[in-house]
């Protein structure tokens, strides 16, 4: 049963910060040589020059990357499913939902560092099998708090995956292909939720939640297999120690700030908790680019944001991420409580977005080199300020059939006049 009438988790607010996140590091690094250190058992470190295995490593990263993503909206089709299943409240079917971004987003940085250092390769392939285990004990899991537990260590694995997928394209792609091979990889990072929600609502209507974590398991499997066969190992040369004070004031800043979205939906945003989170997390933030600027290796390098078109790019892109994180948001309860669609007719109606996002992120590296960088984004940012333009003009409350559901001002009431339970306007909002 599909369902309906339920809150988005937060994981879908997040999702631009953690994507955003996990793609400046290394987006920057294709406007510089790569710094590749070859691997002591000899292995080559270098650019790859043969076409066919550059495609076989794309590809493998894309697999690898479409595991982590959908795995972060997956679960939000099934919160009753979980609630009936654990004997759950909302709050804890929201923590199993939500704790997974939370480690993910945490150690994104940090262990992204530890892939430069220790080689993409076996980081990657460390990710995966712990990834994969994860994933495995969440389906079989016996109880809410395994289910927690696994979640957390699915987002550890998640977190050595998504950092290293990117820097394994700009360190074996030549500068020619670079931008094509980061488009494919953007219109996985952006539209593997939808995609991830589509094909979890299918299998809650034909089985149950627990075969939501066949397909990241599967998708692992593939991924495993042909990384081990095709990415060669590279690393950063590093002659300083590893930012250990950057990581801990990373991961503070991240998870005091995702307390602090979490808490405030549930409990208020003037509560004691909520406010604690984020004076919490914006010391953490301040304390992390105080020291960055002084260390002589930082995880980031908060000085390059000086350079006028990173600093535009990087508030372009977590605009967009941020702006289709927000319309998904909405619209998937707004389909459901006003319209009367089931969750996985709702999830069809997004779909466009990802299928879209997907081939525009393919042709904008060809758009790019014939127009320049700043009329593609520019070209971007008004086809996406069209779009939420006509949805403010065309999609509304009043615009839907008379047997279709209704908002008040107290909640949500289908045509009947019964009630919607858990829904109202300012939680869809």
């Amino acid at each position: 049963m599909a369902l309906t009438g339920h809150r988005p988790s937060a994981a879908a607010h997040l999702a631009p910060a953690w994507i955003f996140y996990a793609s400046w590091k290394d987006i920057m690094s294709t406007n510089r040589p790569p710094r590749i250190h070859p691997d002591p058992s000899g292995s080559a470190g270098a650019l790859v020059s043969d076409a066919r295995q550059r495609r076989s490593i794309l590809i493998a990263v894309s697999i690898a990357l479409m595991a982590v993503i959908a795995s972060v909206t997956g679960l939000n089709v099934a919160q009753s499913d979980l609630a009936v299943d654990f004997d759950a409240s909302q709050s804890t079917v929201l923590w199993i939902i939500n704790v997974y971004v939370l480690s993910l987003a945490a150690l994104l940085l940090p262990l992204g560092a530890v892939g430069d250092r220790w080689g993409r390769k076996p980081v990657l392939l460390a990710g995966l099998t712990i990834f994969g285990v994860a994933n495995l004990v969440a389906g079989l899991a016996p109880s809410a708090e395994v289910m927690l537990a696994a979640r957390v260590l699915s987002g550890v694995g998640a977190a050595m995956i998504m950092p290293v997928t990117l820097a394994v394209i700009t360190s074996t792609f030549p500068e020619e292909e670079r931008g094509r091979a980061i488009g494919v990889w953007t219109g996985v990072a952006g539209g593997g939720g939808l995609r991830g929600m589509f094909l979890s609502a299918v299998l809650i209507d034909v089985a149950n939640w627990r075969y939501l974590f066949v397909l990241p398991i599967a998708l692992v499997l593939v991924a495993f297999a042909t990384a081990w066969r095709t990415v060669p190992d590279s690393r950063e040369a590093s002659q300083h120690s590893f930012d250990t004070v950057g990581s801990l004031t990373s991961l503070v800043a991240v998870v005091g700030l995702i307390f602090f979205l979490h808490e405030g939906r549930e409990k208020g945003w003037a509560a004691p908790s909520t406010v604690n989170s984020l004076l919490i997390g914006v010391i953490g933030t301040v304390g992390f680019v105080a020291w960055e600027l002084r260390h002589r290796a930082p995880l980031l390098d908060v000085r390059l944001f000086r350079e006028r078109g990173l600093a535009s790019g990087s508030v372009a892109l977590l605009a967009v991420f941020g702006v289709q994180a927000g319309v998904s948001v909405v619209l998937y309860p707004f389909f459901q409580t006003v319209f009367g669609w089931s969750g996985l007719l709702s999830t069809v109606a997004l779909l466009p977005m990802a299928g879209l996002m997907m081939i525009a992120s393919g042709l904008a590296p060809r758009l790019t080199e014939r127009v320049g960088a700043r009329a593609t984004m520019t070209t971007g940012i008004f086809l996406a300020g069209a779009g939420l333009a006509l949805l403010a003009t065309l999609v509304s409350v009043g615009t839907h059939p008379p047997q279709t559901q209704r908002f008040t001002t107290d909640g949500a009431t289908n045509a009947s006049g019964e009630t919607v339970p858990n829904v109202s306007c300012r939680e869809v909002v």
